[in-house]
């Protein structure tokens, strides 16, 4: 009669009419991921004689992982995370859309994945809003110097970064002289400045800068021979910078004096990586393998890192605002877990996400920066890319 009695209380309790706040469910958050249609990065890659690159897969999955990650945080707090995808036709208006959709709903923050011109134009467009702006897919100085805005935060490493932690792992493997080849499109020129820059910076010495041509059109033996542009001079190692990583694949073995190459091939300076295993690295990698039948790329760990510092800001908000969101993702007590060792912050500069970077091959992680014995007056990981001093925008 007891255990019937119990069970008819709380038959009653059940059916008893819910407070408001228990109505009004949990507080929805919205994340908007805006992409394009046809966009070209997506495209087939390019390549010659029948070797192509595999097509770059888009980031969004790993904004989604996120977001399904931080079910049981949102739950905790009475927060609802969710992530609204945008696609936008070929003529839309970023900016326009992007406006549009903030006046019909509240979104907490928009993650772009655009073109870099297209990104460096919303961020213009949108330099006055209080909500902030992610990109995960640009490398470029451009977004964090002349085209910095102090809503528009930076989660894929700089070239800059990248560079300088190419250069540590040379200082502390002590492969002093280094071989530059380069070819004459601008994003390869950018790269291989950059990295000129960083063995300025740690001490390295450029033995030669050459100009590379991919393919095997013999008037074009002094720019395409392997042997030829790798052969009149001393070195430690060969820096390539080749962003289609065409020409770069065939340069390992190929160097006339028996040397390693980095950059585009061989040892890569890279934010994330299938085979890092450690810091749970392997856990975040088999989830993401497990939902999408392949493994996270460099812009999906990006793309999930911004997410994550959406909801870690969104946490620690005491009001859960825009403004409050945007000045949580800059203050000094946020620290977001990597799964790099390093915890990671933004620097109130420039937005850029501090971050270890992982050397690694294809098949294997070999190291990270920034190494040990490299210090900086605040934080190491401003070791990497360009600190404060440096920093230069109008």
């Amino acid at each position: 009669m007891i255990i019937r009695g119990l069970i008819a209380g709380l038959i009653a309790m059940a059916l008893l009419p819910t407070g408001p706040a228990e109505a009004a469910g949990p507080r929805m958050v919205t994340i908007a991921y805006v992409d394009r249609a046809g966009d070209d990065a997506y495209a087939s890659s390019r390549g010659y004689e029948g070797v192509y690159d595999a097509t770059l897969p888009s980031p969004f999955p790993g904004a989604a992982l996120a977001v399904s990650d931080a079910k049981l945080v949102g739950q905790a707090i009475g927060v609802a995370f969710a992530l609204e995808h945008i696609t936008l036709t070929a003529d839309a208006d970023a900016s326009a859309a992007i406006t549009k959709l903030m006046a019909e709903k509240p979104v907490a923050a928009v993650l772009l994945d655009l073109p870099l011109t297209e990104t460096a134009a919303v961020a213009t467009g949108l330099s006055g809003v209080t909500v902030p702006l992610f990109q995960a897919r640009h490398r470029d100085t451009l977004l964090r110097q002349a085209a910095c805005r102090s809503n528009l935060f930076h989660t894929l490493p700089s070239w800059d970064m990248l560079e300088d932690a190419l250069a540590q792992g040379l200082v502390v493997r002590n492969w002093r002289r280094v071989l530059v080849l380069e070819s004459a499109e601008a994003e390869d020129k950018a790269v291989s400045a950059a990295f000129q820059r960083s063995a300025a910076k740690f001490g390295l010495i450029v033995a030669a800068v050459k100009t590379f041509v991919s393919g095997h059109d013999p008037r074009q033996r002094e720019s395409n021979n392997l042997r030829l542009l790798t052969g009149d001079t001393d070195y430690d190692a060969v820096f390539v910078a080749d962003a289609a990583r065409i020409f770069a694949r065939s340069l390992p073995y190929n160097t006339m004096l028996p040397r390693p190459v980095i950059g585009a091939a061989g040892l890569m300076p890279v934010a994330w990586h299938p085979f890092w295993e450690r810091q749970g690295a392997p856990q975040l990698n088999r989830r993401f393998a497990k939902a999408n039948r392949r493994a996270m790329t460099e812009t999906d760990w990006a793309a999930w890192a911004a997410v994550r510092a959406i909801i870690e800001s969104t946490v620690r908000s005491k009001d859960h605002g825009a403004t409050s969101l945007l000045d949580s993702l800059t203050g000094a007590g946020l620290t977001l877990e990597l799964y790099k060792g390093n915890a990671g912050s933004f620097r109130p500069w420039n937005r850029q996400l501090r971050q270890p970077i992982l050397l690694a091959t294809e098949s294997s992680v070999v190291g990270f920066a920034p190494v040990e014995g490299i210090l900086h007056q605040s934080n190491t990981l401003d070791t990497l890319g360009l600190d404060e001093p440096e920093f230069s925008c109008p």
